[in-house]
């Protein structure tokens, strides 16, 4: 098998991995640079030779480029990702959403003499996963974006070691291998919990697609209080609901703002997003407290939009800050690499500092390693 970063060894977010054999080639991702990176060009030689692309998750850094594959390339995504995404497309006006076909996780799919099985992770995005290529007797493992602190990562230790427990070479993401532990999702849940118990009107701004957090705060809201959000974002929240088997994920009482509603009486807590039609509903309610639960990136002048929105109660100091990050710190990322113990090695992907990985190696964008 040969395996190829056409673009990530040294840099955080539009990552595409290849995938070879001497009949098949597959991409893992094909994303957008993040705005703020140095831009670094793209190649992929025969590009409408691919076989097959398996997205990993969502996030634009990852799917973001979808729509310039040729069209008759077949791309993967897990089922439930793929309903939230078209959402989020549809939205954007983003086009190529209609082509995902859906995955399940721990159901392998084969393409051509490759054995492609998509193991759960868990991310800020949902229905993520990490994916075990094997072909020829070799096996890669592909992480994707993963943690162990949001509220599945306790089930990644128990699916790498049933389903991957001994393989050739491990592809891993190490976007904070030099950051250190930050909260966890449960831990922002339990400061929301007070946050929510303290102030009689909450806005919270999130990712519409970050269905962790937003299980988080419909489950703190207490009894005699609302849940509100928009219709795009209760759409969303039906489509996780319509396959969740977990009663964590189900959001039976979310509600759009209607003229019936008590709110100035019961109180809510609302979901926003940064957009105009949200600040006339906060302007309505000026003693309210705004929850900003987001990277907090983007409100170093890289987000123009979202500090305007967030400018009045961060100044008014009625914004708090609660936030648990979608990647796994170094110490986490370095006990993966112990535990899964590839046999000839890591490669680093998705970060700036490769050479942080012990047993790395390090090779450069459009090198080939051939295992």
């Amino acid at each position: 098998m040969k395996i190829c970063i056409h673009r990530g060894t040294d840099c955080i977010g539009g990552c595409v991995t290849q995938l070879a054999t001497e009949t098949t080639r597959i991409l893992i991702d094909f994303g957008e640079q993040l705005p703020e990176a140095p831009k670094k060009p793209l190649t992929v030689d025969a590009l409408d030779e691919i076989d097959a692309v398996f997205f990993t998750h969502y996030h634009g850094d990852h799917i973001g480029l979808l729509e310039e594959l040729p069209p008759h390339i077949p791309v993967y995504l897990g089922e439930t990702a793929s309903e939230i995404y078209r959402h989020h497309a549809a939205r954007l006006h983003l086009h190529g959403a209609d082509r995902l076909r859906s995955l399940r996780a721990l159901e392998p799919v084969q393409v051509g003499d490759m054995t492609i099985l998509p193991i759960p992770a868990d991310h800020s995005a949902y229905d993520a996963f990490m994916y075990l290529v094997t072909a020829g007797g070799k096996s890669v493992l592909h992480t994707g974006d993963f943690r162990l602190h949001g509220f599945r990562g306790k089930a990644t230790w128990k699916l790498l070691a049933k389903y991957a427990p001994q393989v050739d070479l491990l592809i891993c993401e190490g976007t904070k291998i030099q950051g250190a532990r930050g909260h966890s999702e449960w831990e922002v849940q339990q400061d929301l919990k007070q946050v929510i118990a303290q102030h009689k009107y909450v806005f919270i701004l999130c990712s519409s697609t970050n269905i962790d957090r937003l299980a988080s705060i419909y489950h703190v809201v207490p009894q005699g209080r609302y849940f509100l959000c928009d219709a795009y974002q209760k759409d969303i929240l039906q489509s996780v609901e319509a396959q969740a088997f977990s009663p964590w994920y189900r959001f039976p009482k979310a509600l759009t703002p209607g003229e019936n509603l008590k709110l100035r009486e019961r109180g809510f807590v609302m979901a926003v997003r940064a957009n105009r039609d949200f600040a006339k509903w906060m302007e309505q309610f000026p003693d309210s407290v705004l929850v900003y639960s987001m990277w907090p990136g983007y409100l170093d002048g890289r987000a123009p939009t979202i500090e305007a929105f967030v400018r009045h109660h961060a100044e008014s100091g009625r914004m708090i800050h609660l936030h648990a990050s979608g990647h796994a710190p170094g110490e986490d990322l370095l006990e993966l690499c112990k535990r899964v113990s590839p046999k000839l090695g890591v490669l680093p992907i998705h970060t700036q500092w490769p050479q942080a990985f012990p047993n790395g190696i390090c090779l450069k964008d459009g090198e080939t390693l051939t295992i």
